[in-house]
């Protein structure tokens, strides 16, 4: 058990329902807040255009299944090329619903859907009925959130394609995004990190770890802890967040190439390792997986979303957050958080 350490004082009990660009949904009270798990992407980091990317790779898979040599540098640039006239509407709203679940399981879901459609086939055979049924109830299930899927029935064949073409999957998707847009805008990152950043995220990051609060990142994307940065904790050094024991982000975790790490597991995992309760902990995501599983372990949730997200606002209430804000700068959310000796 970890030695008391100073907390954050969360009271939204002198609080109006909503403040300017402060929404409350489900008020907590009173609470010493101790641990926060950010996620990065459209919560701290504007680097990532992802969702018009991942709309248009699923899209294609749908429609293309998976030829020889799809995860060529060939095939991503000419991915890269057509993202708007390859999205589909059934994609863009999948990109929505999914924001914070691993990208592998978001790979999983176009693999599944194009086994569904016929598009992919196994070994010349479509599925069988059940084989078809499983896949069908996965493919829902992953609509819904939820990214483990052991208690099913599932061939080994179906196994052992998601096992070989998901990782080669979540490559591609990574080389189309880099090529669309997240590489020039890292190069832009790094000459003024600011823009690149939700208005406020360092200034509150800094401020909870004052405060005595450790922040941790948590993305379902790789995040690379090799000596040469790269994926997405190059990012993170590019828009200045420290991380590291006692720095503002005491750590930041994230999902492997081939083995996908739901936020859910993370979360718990590291509560678990510190000897910490779910009240203790603030989730602060954009996406529903961080707002799903922060409500399923008793913790204080904040979103971060635009005013114009109007269905991810819908589902984060549905799913549970506690508080909506547009972005860190919000009188209201500095009220909520002081330090525990103010």
């Amino acid at each position: 058990m970890e030695s008391r350490r100073a907390m954050m004082i969360l009271d939204d009990t002198s609080l109006a329902d909503r403040e300017g660009g402060f929404e409350i949904v489900r008020r907590v009270g009173r609470r010493h807040i101790s641990h926060a798990f950010h996620d990065i992407d459209g919560t701290h980091s504007l680097i990532r255009d992802w969702p018009p990317v991942m709309s248009a790779l699923t899209a294609w898979v749908i429609a293309n299944g998976l030829p020889e040599s799809y995860d060529s540098e060939e095939n991503a640039a000419d991915i890269a090329g057509r993202v708007e006239s390859l999205r589909a509407e059934e994609t863009d709203r999948f990109a929505i619903e999914s924001a914070g679940l691993a990208a592998l399981t978001q790979m999983e879901w176009a693999i599944r859907r194009a086994l569904q459609d016929g598009t992919l086939s196994l070994a010349e055979r479509p599925l069988e009925d059940e084989e078809k049924t499983a896949n069908a109830e996965v493919i829902q299930r992953i609509w819904e959130g939820r990214e483990r899927f052991d208690d099913l029935p599932e061939s080994p064949r179906v196994r052992d394609l998601l096992s070989a073409h998901t990782p080669r999957l979540f490559h591609l998707y990574e080389l189309v995004l880099a090529k669309a847009s997240r590489d020039a805008n890292l190069s832009a990152a790094r000459k003024d990190p600011a823009a690149w950043r939700v208005p406020g995220s360092l200034e509150f990051l800094r401020r909870l770890h004052a405060a005595g609060v450790r922040n941790y990142f948590v993305t379902g994307s790789v995040m690379s802890t090799a000596q040469r940065p790269e994926g997405m904790l190059e990012e993170v050094i590019a828009l200045g967040f420290e991380v590291g024991p006692g720095k503002v982000i005491e750590s930041a975790h994230g999902s492997d190439w081939d083995r996908k790490m739901p936020k859910e597991e993370v979360m718990r995992g590291l509560l678990a390792d510190l000897s910490v309760s779910g009240e203790h902990a603030l989730v602060v995501g954009d996406g529903r997986s961080e707002v799903q599983a922060g409500a399923a372990m008793g913790a204080v949730v904040l979103s971060r979303l635009d005013p114009e997200a109007w269905r991810l606002r819908e589902l984060h209430r549905e799913l549970g957050t506690n508080y909506i804000v547009r972005d860190y700068r919000e009188p209201a959310l500095a009220r909520l958080l002081q330090p525990e000796q103010a």
